[in-house]
């Protein structure tokens, strides 16, 4: 009797993970964004958080935790337990730039987690202000080579995604600029207008109104396509430049470990929200284009975007303490 009770028991305590795994979620989730709210990944994750809360059945939380271009919220959760309530809004910055750039990550971010889907990308138009005589992206790169090294390029900071990009457009384009980072974009808008700096890469939605009525004016969009937001802005592909390939890109992970039925569950569920014409519309309404996949094309498309990156930073020579 007690060998029956002992194999009962043991039976039953190999089974309750497939039962608590079947009844997931059954209390609230939490998705850390590793920023400040108001920015584009608090954007982007609130709209997919509202969605999945409903469709899901229980309610999904947005954490703030910012710091340290995001590698605060993400450590965090790369050391969360991996029972698929504790998310994270990984971005380009956060597990692409950061390990090119960040000689002391505290994450590795293909080892520490589960990719469960890519959400968006959100494509990059190289902006001049008015005292920029360039109107045309061909124009901005003849003036370039007339002047090597001193057109200058503003970002929000050395070794972050608006450095870089530029950086990779310079070498495909055969330009010598100068880097001119501030601690922030708004600063680095600002004197782009003012005409102190020459142009810099942003997003439509980062620009603001500024696109709009006339302070910036953006030479060209680095997409597949012209944006349905602004269908007067040409590709840099018509005007030349076809293998300039980078974007913002916005995906939800879970950490390492996680089981996969949650993570086929969540998968499907970012999916669906999606797929929604609230979200996808609200999306492409600020130049945000959602995406969706399976978790395999996001642990792809990680593994390309590190090896990118990390191959520019190192030609660069970026390596922050």
């Amino acid at each position: 009797m007690h060998r029956r009770s002992a194999l009962m028991l043991a039976a039953a305590m190999l089974c309750a993970p497939a039962f608590a795994q079947g009844d997931f979620p059954n209390r609230p989730i939490k998705l850390v964004v590793p920023y400040p709210p108001g920015g584009s990944a608090d954007l982007v994750g609130r709209m997919v958080a509202d969605k999945m809360s409903k469709s899901l059945g229980q309610p999904v939380v947005v954490d703030n935790k910012g710091g340290a271009s995001g590698a605060i919220g993400s450590e965090f959760v790369s050391r969360a337990a991996p029972d698929g309530y504790t998310l994270l809004v990984a971005i380009s910055d956060t597990h692409a730039i950061n390990p090119a750039v960040m000689a002391q990550l505290p994450y590795d971010p293909q080892r520490d987690f589960v990719p469960l889907s890519l959400m968006a990308t959100q494509p990059f138009v190289l902006a001049v202000g008015r005292k920029t005589p360039a109107k045309t992206l061909a124009e901005f790169v003849a003036a370039a080579k007339q002047r090597p090294g001193t057109m200058s390029y503003a970002s929000n900071g050395t070794g972050g995604l608006q450095h870089l990009a530029m950086e990779l457009f310079s070498r495909a384009a055969g330009i010598q600029l100068l880097h001119v980072p501030y601690k922030g974009a708004g600063p680095a808008i600002a004197d782009v207008i003012g005409g102190q700096v020459d142009g810099l890469f942003i997003s439509l939605q980062g620009a603001g109104s500024n696109i709009g009525s006339g302070n910036l004016r953006a030479l060209g969009v680095i997409a597949p396509r012209r944006l349905s937001v602004a269908p007067n802005v040409p590709t840099f592909a018509e005007q030349g430049f076809p293998n300039v390939e980078l974007s913002q890109w916005y995906a939800m992970m879970a950490p390492k470990g996680t089981p996969q039925p949650i993570v086929e569950k969540l998968n499907a569920h970012v999916k669906m929200a999606l797929a929604s014409p609230d979200v996808s519309d609200k999306l492409k309404a600020v130049g945000t284009e959602p995406v969706g996949g399976t978790t395999e094309q996001m642990r792809t498309f990680l593994a390309g975007e590190v090896k990118k990156w990390s191959e520019v930073a190192k030609s660069v020579g970026v390596k922050l303490d």
